[in-house]
């Protein structure tokens, strides 16, 4: 096979040919296991759509145990604990606010329905007793969520009872962050 050649110029040129045959391929190769080893260990940045371009991406945050879900003066409520517990028929979320009545009149809080992430919403009706001002209460409620649906929004209802008798309500939409799934 290799009779016809002769002098070094054309030894060298065989060997660089066959050194390139054989290590552009494993080059090759150890490039791409490399690469899938990366992203294995460090993450592939999501889609890659805006990561590609060095463009930041809008993180969506949302409201999650120890957060504030009131913006309202004289009431304040905050998320004590949250949780999404896999179950055989869905995902069971429940959560626990606890709100403080700092105003002059009494008040209660009232946790609504929840509305997953896709858009589905599941109803709710937990609300505290009437909190005399000054004090706290707590509330919990619980929704069965569709498999797989990680819930989006919470309905709250802020109701106020002042001194003439005729409650005043006013309803908020709490958007939930990421709450951790366990299978309990």
């Amino acid at each position: 096979m290799f009779e016809d050649v002769d002098g070094p110029e054309q030894k060298t040129l065989i060997r660089l040919l066959i050194v390139i045959g054989i290590g552009l391929p494993i080059l090759i190769e150890v490039a791409t296991f490399g690469s899938m080893l990366g992203h294995h260990v460090v993450g592939d940045g999501g889609d890659g759509g805006d990561a590609a371009t060095g463009t930041p991406t809008a993180v969506e945050t949302g409201a999650v145990a120890g957060d504030e879900i009131l913006d309202e003066p004289n009431l304040t409520a905050r998320i004590a604990s949250a949780s999404v517990v896999t179950e055989n028929d869905g995902w069971r979320v429940t959560l626990t606010v606890n709100a403080t009545n700092t105003g002059q009149t009494p008040a209660a809080v009232r946790l609504g329905g929840v509305t997953s992430r896709s858009g589905s919403t599941v109803d709710g009706a937990a609300s505290t007793d009437r909190i005399q001002p000054g004090e706290s209460a707590s509330v919990t409620e619980s929704w069965l969520l569709p498999p797989g649906e990680r819930p989006g929004s919470l309905t709250v209802t802020t109701v106020r009872y002042p001194p003439d008798g005729t409650p005043e309500t006013e309803t908020h939409t709490v958007t939930l962050g990421d709450i951790p799934v366990s299978n309990r």
